[in-house]
């Protein structure tokens, strides 16, 4: 489990992304995408280790259930004609307390592989889950920000839209006001001057305001032009950040459910095997291998909700 514990040092989810017109920054986005794939990845790895880890426990189990059985059956061999003691001979008392002694010292060998490995299973059980758990806030973090993000844009780019209208209708009525005094003042000197030059410069002017229009129009279509393509682009990148998102959180639940009933499974097969420790001694006597109460974990995981 150390190199577990050396992973999740190189796993923190860097969020920080700076901010671009149109959204989050390309390069960022995809660099992000990248570190969660490769969390995933450490978070499916430390699954098949615990996997691995509960078949080598089940493994061991059977093993010192085996031990355990060849170690009554010789009991059973030695305690199924009772002798008194007066009647053996000091040798047979002697090879009588030593097959005490190693039916204890194996009893004790027993207990305390059990227990390590109890341990294991739990601490590493434990990370894993600490781990999930953390990968699916942030990636809920992630799917509310972009959602917000989303929401801003949109505002942001409604505001720009309607800032641009509202300037170039002004740039047009300026425009307009500055021609009709132009107008004006020329009608005027043309009244002083000859009806030629008078009628000169009134055509001049018509086509003044003629230009003057179709420039207008064209400013304010390039600006609807320009103002839609940006909504639609904004709304497209955020639709895409979004679904971006969801998908990686159905991804996240459905590998937390797999998780979880792995979890469950590893821990009922400890549960079961942990009657498997128990040992009938001889002559009436009863040898019972107690494991140490272990610590409840931190946090249960919880189920995905819908």
């Amino acid at each position: 489990m150390a190199g577990v514990d050396s992973r999740e040092d190189l796993v923190p989810l860097r969020t920080d992304f700076d901010r671009s017109w149109r959204g989050y920054d390309v390069r960022q986005v995809r660099e992000y995408v990248r570190r969660a794939e490769t969390d995933l990845r450490m978070v499916i790895a430390d699954r098949d280790a615990a996997a691995a880890s509960a078949e080598n426990l089940a493994r061991q189990l059977e093993e010192l259930r085996s031990e355990n059985d060849r170690l009554r059956e010789k009991i059973d061999r030695i305690s199924r004609t009772p002798i008194e003691a007066d009647g053996l001979s000091e040798r047979l008392l002697r090879m009588v307390e030593l097959a005490e002694d190693e039916a204890k010292e194996i009893t004790e060998r027993a207990r305390a592989a059990a227990e390590r490995s109890w341990a294991a299973a739990d601490q590493a059980a434990q990370r894993l889950r600490e781990r999930h758990e953390r990968l699916v806030a942030e990636v809920d973090a992630r799917r509310r920000e972009a959602a917000a993000e989303h929401e801003d844009m949109m505002r942001r780019t409604k505001a720009e839209v309607d800032a641009m209208t509202s300037e170039a209708a002004q740039t047009r009525h300026r425009l307009d006001e500055q021609a009709a005094r132009r107008r004006e003042q020329v009608e005027r000197d043309f009244d002083e001057a000859m009806r030629q030059r008078r009628e000169a410069a009134v055509a001049s002017i018509a086509k003044q305001e003629r230009e003057a229009a179709e420039k207008c129009e064209t400013m304010v279509a390039e600006a609807t032009a320009k103002c839609e393509t940006m909504v639609a682009e904004a709304s497209e990148k955020a639709k895409q950040l979004v679904e971006q998102a969801q998908r990686k959180a159905d991804a996240l639940d459905a590998l937390r459910r797999r998780t979880t009933d792995q979890l469950h499974a590893t821990q009922k097969l400890l549960a079961d095997a942990t009657p498997l420790l128990q040992i009938e001694p001889p002559a009436g006597k009863r040898i019972e291998i107690v494991p140490e109460p272990r610590k409840q974990p931190v946090e249960a995981v919880q189920p995905a909700a819908g």
